[in-house]
């Protein structure tokens, strides 16, 4: 009956199952994603929340002084204080690889904070240029340890490494419209070495780099939304008329293309792992992958997607799940009518514990796959996010163990050769 409701929590996609836990019940109290700038740290880092400035402040509802919180991933409060910084409007927030946070305000001034929320000095001195001073930041795009900005003289300035703060300007683009989306190939993808930008313009994308702007993807836009999977090799994108493409990155070939339900474009679009594409508009989240019929998920609130290396944490005001490919040992034991030597240890295990001659009937059938059987029970326990399914798994990790011994009797030369 365990494997049964284990794996009805399951949805199909396709070939491969994907299951949405939910890991915590957030602890933070008043908390409205709608009208808070956040940022996430990836692997389940810090999140740091302050009001949007261009959102309108209800009378009465809250204080008109402006704090940037940081919360752990829990929502409980790690640290705060007060936003002074005069560089105008907030444009961008992200948390860098080494957890600083860092905010980028209007006039091209870039903040750091660390997860105590003290500035890390010298902050004054950090800023993209007098170009961005003149010319407001309009759009900043970030990456593990770097940040890709634009201003309203369309100029492109870049970050490539915050642990050696020193602004780059990227090759005229000669635009006179804003791109529609932008997106980046961080640099350790790069033929050259150095971050290559792409900017949806008209049918087609620039790829802008510091020496440099191509016309890449002719007759493909014009594209609303992109963003590059965590290898650097593809690019899902979300096209004027409604489809969802994915491509290479270097525009060679498209790998595939789903017809969405609606032209308007996706709040946010987002890699799910390797195999599938998130998109969320305010009430539903769509998963596609490459082949089979999309998965759909329904929420009455906000949420904000946060991709992570083998999945898409989803944050809203009341929770955090985290959606994701259920691993192949968690689908050898708990698949529905599985037969395979995991789900029979772990189907023995329950034999034993209600004192069946079940439990040495499914030993002797697993016999000579025990180790594997064992191997995977062990590694669905490390996948596994509910305490006591963990401990059950690794406990029929350690009742197998002590089977595998039978395998080495043949090899024995006397009746008291194993205690020897």
């Amino acid at each position: 009956m365990a494997a049964v409701t284990v794996a009805a929590e399951w949805q199909l996609l396709y070939n491969r199952y994907y299951r949405k836990p939910e890991i915590y019940q957030m602890q933070w109290k008043h908390v409205d994603l709608t009208r808070n700038k956040v940022a996430c740290a990836p692997f389940g880092g810090p999140i740091a929340v302050i009001r949007d400035d261009a959102k309108i402040v209800q009378l009465y509802a809250e204080s008109a002084l402006r704090k940037l919180r940081i919360f752990n991933s829990t929502g409980v409060q790690i640290s705060e204080t007060v936003w002074k910084n005069p560089g105008g409007r907030l444009i961008g927030m992200s948390w860098t690889d080494d957890q600083i946070l860092v905010c980028i305000t209007q006039d091209g001034t870039v903040y750091r904070y660390n997860i105590h929320a003290e500035p890390i000095e010298p902050n004054s001195q950090l800023t993209l240029g007098a170009d961005c001073f003149t010319h407001s930041v309009v759009e900043c795009v970030f990456w593990g340890n770097g940040v890709v900005c634009i201003n309203e003289a369309f100029q492109v300035y870049c970050i490539p490494d915050f642990n050696n703060p020193k602004p780059v300007k990227l090759a005229d683009t000669d635009l006179e419209d804003f791109p529609l989306c932008m997106a980046v190939i961080e640099p350790q993808y790069t033929m050259s070495g150095n971050v290559e930008v792409l900017m949806g313009v008209a049918d087609h994308v620039l790829l802008v780099e510091e020496d440099g702007v191509q016309e890449v993807g002719l007759g493909i836009g014009p594209l609303q939304k992109m963003v590059v999977s965590q290898n650097g090799k593809l690019l899902a994108s979300f096209t004027h008329d409604g489809r969802l493409l994915v491509m290479s990155t270097d525009f060679s070939s498209v790998i595939f293309e789903y017809p969405c339900e609606s032209a308007l474009p996706p709040e946010q679009l987002a890699w799910c792992g390797m195999d599938s594409v998130l998109l969320y508009w305010d009430d539903m989240l769509l998963m596609v992958g490459p082949y089979g019929d999309p998965v759909r998920y329904f929420y009455d609130e906000p949420v904000l997607l946060i991709p992570e290396c083998d999945g898409v944490r989803i944050l809203s005001n009341m929770s955090m799940e985290f959606l994701h490919r259920v691993p192949d040992s968690t689908v050898s034991i708990f698949q529905i009518g599985s037969t395979l030597p995991a789900a029979l240890l772990y189907d023995a295990l329950d034999h034993f514990d209600r004192r069946s001659a079940k439990a040495d009937e499914n030993l002797r059938l697993i016999r000579s796959s025990l180790p594997e059987a064992v191997e995977a029970c062990i590694d669905a326990a490390g996948h596994e996010f509910d305490v006591s399914q963990q401990r059950t798994l690794l406990r029929a990790a350690s009742y197998g163990q002590a089977f595998c011994s039978w395998l080495w009797q043949p090899f024995s030369t006397g009746p008291h050769s194993r205690d020897e």
